[in-house]
């Protein structure tokens, strides 16, 4: 009953918070996830189709994917989506990913960003080391760093032994990302290392119209898109994770426009083999002696 005064002419609504599953996992435990905090995400953007249909949605609730797509298709249903203006938080994984690299190569993490692409979860997330100006950077470094970038929230959790995500860097860079989307509309053009985003072009960001990039945010929301160049490991992982973010894509959106969710069809075990049943002919009568 409090989100109208609160809503009222807003110019940056951010969505947070929300209940947390450990250890967080692409398959089941995402979408159990989902399900514990679809409907606060959903009320909090029925309320702002409302109250602020100008402002700036910016989803952290995890799991991003799905909330991102529950958010964004909610408010095509209320008839206020503006592609510009909904965007989800990936701050966490740009700046893993950044300091990562600058603790190895002793470069200053506040000059240099590392670009995490597609999307926000552990099987979605791509970062790009080659965008970096690595330099030779060998590629067994690069593979160990992003199983890190993609294993964090596990290995956090595990090191904390308390059921912990790091929760004071994931607040620090989301805090740091709402930050930069203020200053680009009352400020000038700001760059953002990482969001997810319905692209302007998909055919100039992988094939993908929904993805995770770098951005730039003007008084009018996302303005620029600035999509890396990958180098053949990193396109690989991309593919790989394609048909993950599409299947958490679909699932948000099946929820806010009432859809029957159907898990993707390359996550499908490839060991299940699926038979037509065999037609079975009609038993004989048997007479009795």
């Amino acid at each position: 009953m409090f989100l109208k005064d609160a809503l009222h002419d807003a110019d940056v609504v951010l969505i947070c918070g929300g209940c947390c599953i450990q250890p967080p996992c692409c398959n089941s435990l995402d979408r159990d996830l989902f399900f514990y905090n679809m409907q606060h995400v959903r009320t909090s953007t029925l309320a702002c189709a409302q109250f602020c249909p100008q402002a700036i949605l910016a989803v952290q609730t995890p799991p991003v994917d799905c909330n991102y797509a529950l958010c964004a298709h909610t408010l095509k249903v209320a008839g206020v989506y503006d592609k510009r203006k909904v965007l989800g938080v990936n701050a966490i994984n740009a700046m893993r990913a950044n300091q990562l690299f600058c603790s190895i190569t002793g470069a200053d993490p506040s000059k240099n960003q590392t670009p995490v692409i597609c999307g926000t979860g552990r099987c979605t997330r791509v970062p790009v080391f080659s965008a970096a100006k690595a330099g030779n950077f060998p590629q067994t470094q690069v593979d160990c760093l992003t199983r890190l970038v993609r294993e964090a929230d596990e290995i956090i959790c595990k090191v904390k032994s308390n059921t912990e995500q790091g929760h004071l860097s994931i607040g620090f860079s989301t805090a740091r990302c709402v930050i930069n989307i203020m200053r680009g509309l009352f400020e000038g053009p700001t760059f953002i290392d990482s969001a997810l985003v319905e692209q302007g072009d998909p055919g100039k960001c992988y094939g993908m119209p929904v993805c995770a990039t770098p951005i730039t945010v003007g008084k009018n929301g996302v303005e620029g898109y600035a999509v890396p160049n990958l180098n053949e490991f990193e396109k690989r992982l991309l593919e790989d994770s394609k048909c993950d973010l599409e299947d958490m894509l679909n699932l948000g959106r099946c929820y806010a426009v009432g859809d029957e969710y159907y898990l993707h069809p390359q996550k499908t075990c490839p060991c299940i083999e699926w038979r037509p049943c065999q037609i079975c002919e009609p038993k004989k009568a048997v007479k009795q002696k």
